[in-house]
Protein backbone atom coordinates (compact mmCIF):
# COMPACT_ATOMS: atom_id res chain seq x y z
CA UNK A 1 0.00 0.00 0.00
CA UNK A 2 3.06 2.42 1.00
CA UNK A 3 4.12 1.75 -2.48
CA UNK A 4 1.55 2.34 -4.61
CA UNK A 5 1.12 6.15 -2.54
CA UNK A 6 4.70 6.58 -3.30
CA UNK A 7 4.48 5.92 -6.95
CA UNK A 8 1.06 7.94 -7.27
CA UNK A 9 2.85 10.98 -5.68
CA UNK A 10 6.03 11.02 -7.49
CA UNK A 11 3.33 10.54 -10.76
CA UNK A 12 1.18 13.64 -9.79
CA UNK A 13 4.38 15.61 -8.92
CA UNK A 14 5.92 15.08 -11.97
CA UNK A 15 2.60 15.97 -14.10
CA UNK A 16 2.65 18.79 -11.85
CA UNK A 17 5.83 19.45 -12.29
CA UNK A 18 5.21 19.28 -16.69
CA UNK A 19 2.29 21.26 -16.61
CA UNK A 20 2.53 24.21 -18.73
CA UNK A 21 2.81 28.11 -16.29
CA UNK A 22 -0.14 30.11 -16.08
CA UNK A 23 -0.42 32.89 -18.66
CA UNK A 24 -3.12 35.68 -17.12
CA UNK A 25 -5.12 37.60 -19.92
CA UNK A 26 -4.61 41.11 -19.94
CA UNK A 27 -8.47 42.17 -18.68
CA UNK A 28 -7.34 40.58 -15.39
CA UNK A 29 -6.12 43.33 -12.80
CA UNK A 30 -4.30 42.62 -9.81
CA UNK A 31 -5.74 43.98 -6.69
CA UNK A 32 -2.50 45.61 -6.01
CA UNK A 33 -3.32 47.79 -9.70
CA UNK A 34 -6.26 48.99 -8.23
CA UNK A 35 -5.73 52.64 -7.09
CA UNK A 36 -8.76 53.88 -8.33
CA UNK A 37 -11.50 51.34 -8.04
CA UNK A 38 -14.32 53.98 -8.66
CA UNK A 39 -13.30 54.46 -11.95
CA UNK A 40 -12.87 50.59 -13.04
CA UNK A 41 -16.06 50.40 -11.49
CA UNK A 42 -17.58 53.01 -13.89
CA UNK A 43 -15.20 51.87 -16.52
CA UNK A 44 -17.23 48.36 -16.47
CA UNK A 45 -20.60 49.41 -15.93
CA UNK A 46 -20.19 51.73 -19.21
CA UNK A 47 -18.79 48.58 -20.78
CA UNK A 48 -21.61 46.27 -19.17
CA UNK A 49 -18.99 43.54 -17.88
CA UNK A 50 -19.25 42.98 -14.21
CA UNK A 51 -16.10 42.98 -11.57
CA UNK A 52 -15.06 39.64 -9.83
CA UNK A 53 -12.96 38.99 -6.88
CA UNK A 54 -10.36 36.23 -6.69
CA UNK A 55 -8.73 36.04 -3.37
CA UNK A 56 -5.79 33.72 -2.90
CA UNK A 57 -3.08 33.85 -0.45
CA UNK A 58 -0.36 34.87 -2.80
CA UNK A 59 2.00 31.69 -4.00
CA UNK A 60 -1.26 29.61 -3.60
CA UNK A 61 -1.36 28.58 -7.45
Amino acid sequence: MRIALVLVSLLGASMLHAAEPLIVPDCVIFFEDLENLDGIKKEAAEANKAISFLLMEPGST
